[in-house]
């Protein structure tokens, strides 16, 4: 329904939300896939074969630290991707789940112990308090998932209204 001054009626199957199209949110999740990749992949990936190229032993391999990126950048391209969708909540949830099987993984690998090449020397980081704090987004993320799982499962609509105003 159209009226004169411009103003176009709210259609009901959208309950006045302005949800962007399914290749809009397509070409932007790719565009967030660049900086992702270079902050899970890249970087860790290059700082990872510098240390190996200087003789220093690592907790870590670099395939490791490819293959957790790509887990990482894919759910978060798909949780974009769905965000309008009832199954928002779901993939939320198994996103945070990844986050936080790896960060407990990587406190596994703590404390990491640097053993100077040629020398008798051992430095020891301990970096677990910090995974260990750093716990607590995957797991709000988790608790935020269900809720917005049970939000959806109770809802006509989809999507809150404060992610797609009018």
């Amino acid at each position: 329904m159209s009226f004169s001054s411009g103003y176009v009626a709210p259609s009901s199957e959208t309950a006045g939300y302005r949800i962007p199209s399914l290749g809009y949110r397509i070409v932007i999740a790719g565009l967030r896939l660049v900086p992702t990749f270079f902050l899970l992949i890249a970087l860790p990936v290059a700082a990872l074969s510098f240390a190996s190229s200087r003789g220093i032993a690592l907790p870590i391999s670099t395939y490791a630290v490819t293959a957790w990126g790509i887990a990482l950048m894919s759910l978060g391209a798909a949780r974009y991707i769905l965000k309008p969708t009832r199954a928002y909540g779901p993939v939320s949830i198994v996103a945070s789940a990844v986050v936080l099987v790896y960060l407990l993984y990587l406190i596994s690998l703590s404390p990491y112990r640097l053993t100077i090449p040629g020398g008798s020397a051992t430095l020891a980081a301990g970096y677990a308090s910090f995974l260990e704090i750093a716990l607590i987004m995957p797991v709000l993320g988790i608790i935020v998932g269900i809720l917005v799982t049970i939000e959806d499962a109770g809802s006509r609509t989809e999507r809150l209204l404060f992610d797609f105003p009018a």
